[in-house]
C-alpha cells in the first residue's frame, strides 16, 4: 500500500483552493492568494485532528482564514501613512464635506513631504487647528477648543493647503 504524502494531498486540493483565490482577496495578487492558498493547505495538514471533522472543511476554513489575514495585511501596506491629506479640494461652507474630503484622502505624494520642515513654517493657529483635527478628527470640536467660528477653522485649513502646495 502506497503512503499518501503532503505533496499529494497539496496537488489534490490546488484546484479547490485556486477557485477560492480566484473569487477573492483582492488585496493581493492572483499568485500570491495562489501560494498563501497552498501554504494554508500544509498548515492545514500540519494542524488537523479528528476532532475538526472533515479534512477538506478544515483545509478550506484554514486557507479562508489565513488568505483573509493576509488580505487584510496587503491592503493595510496599502494605505497611506498619514490621516491627513493637505491636498483635498475644501468646499465652501460645508463642514462634513470638507472633513471627509481633508481626513482619510491619499495624500499628494508623502515621500516628498518633510513633515517638521513643513510645520516649521505654519503660524501658531495653524499647528494648532492640524493638532486638533488629528486629535478630534472633527471640526466642530476644533471651533469649539478653539473658541473660533467653523468657517475660521475651515479658512485655517484652506491657508495650510495653499502653504502645503507651496511647500511642494
Amino acid at each position: 500500500m502506497q503512503k499518501i504524502t503532503e505533496q499529494d494531498v497539496v496537488i489534490y486540493y490546488t484546484s479547490l483552493v485556486t477557485q477560492e483565490c480566484k473569487a477573492a482577496y483582492k488585496g493581493l495578487e492572483l499568485e500570491d492568494r495562489i501560494a498563501e492558498g497552498t501554504f494554508a493547505i500544509i498548515h492545514a495538514i500540519r494542524t488537523y485532528r479528528t476532532h475538526h471533522g472533515s479534512f477538506k472543511e478544515y483545509m478550506l476554513s484554514q486557507v479562508k482564514l489565513i488568505l483573509k489575514q493576509k488580505n487584510k495585511e496587503a491592503w493595510a501596506m496599502r494605505k497611506p501613512e498619514s490621516i491627513i491629506s493637505l491636498d483635498a479640494p475644501l468646499t465652501p461652507h460645508s463642514v462634513s464635506a470638507t472633513l471627509n474630503d481633508v481626513l482619510r484622502a491619499d495624500p499628494y505624494d508623502d515621500t516628498l513631504f518633510d513633515v517638521n520642515c513643513f510645520t516649521d513654517q505654519l503660524s501658531r493657529m495653524e499647528k494648532q487647528v492640524i493638532s486638533l483635527m488629528l486629535e478630534d478628527r472633527n471640526i466642530n470640536k476644533v471651533a469649539t477648543r478653539l473658541g473660533i467660528p467653523i468657517l475660521q477653522v475651515q479658512d485655517v485649513l484652506e491657508s495650510i493647503q495653499s502653504k502645503y502646495r507651496a511647500y511642494l
